[in-house]
């Protein structure tokens, strides 16, 4: 007959759901902060000069650091969460211990939560900027660093012996964006290259 003793000594320690929330609450508080506080000097510089044009994949890294923060706030609650309950679990027979495999988890969430929130970013971003040149057609053979930030953007890959007319037609094609409501000036004798603009 097992005696109290060994009945203790048998019974396995309890999740420990108190270490668990802590190190949730952690990594929201680190995501949060990452997105809000831990931002370059260059970049603080540039919105104070706030006159300087801006490179479109900056609003990219905007939309990231917004998923973040929503990232961040439901590791919070999450801990928080979990928190909760550990309080309002009765009290163990023998001492949790910590929790390595829900850690382990947690991390790997993390991980899969940050991925999964930059390629929903920037599909959000590369969704919205179609959405605004159909719209807003732009004149790319006027604004070639334009027409080479948006080709980034979408991988469209420049030649050696692309012109700018070229480039911006394959642009056009491989987004289907309809040209812009002025007419292009005809009377050029010659292509500029796509090169030249560098």
């Amino acid at each position: 007959m097992p005696t109290a003793a060994s009945s203790l000594v048998l019974e396995s320690p309890p999740f420990d759901w108190s270490g668990l929330g802590l190190c949730s609450c952690i990594v929201g508080a680190l995501l949060l902060a990452n997105a809000i506080l831990f931002r370059h000097p260059r970049r603080l510089v540039d919105e104070y000069f706030a006159g300087r044009p801006k490179r479109l994949h900056s609003i990219h890294d905007y939309i990231f650091n917004r998923v973040q923060v929503h990232v961040g706030f439901l590791f919070l609650i999450a801990g928080f969460g979990a928190l909760l309950w550990a309080h309002y679990q009765p009290p163990a027979a023998v001492a949790p211990r910590f929790p390595v495999v829900g850690i382990g988890v947690l991390l790997v969430s993390v991980l899969a939560c940050e991925a999964l929130g930059w390629w929903w970013s920037k599909r959000l971003f590369r969704k919205y900027v179609r959405r605004y040149l159909l719209q807003n057609p732009l004149d790319f053979e006027t604004d070639t660093r334009l027409a080479r930030e948006v080709g980034d953007l979408f991988d469209v890959q420049s030649a050696a012996e692309d012109t700018v007319q070229s480039y911006v037609a394959r642009l056009r094609a491989d987004l289907g964006l309809p040209l812009p409501g002025r007419g292009a000036s005809s009377g050029r004798d010659a292509e500029p290259s796509f090169a030249d603009d560098e």
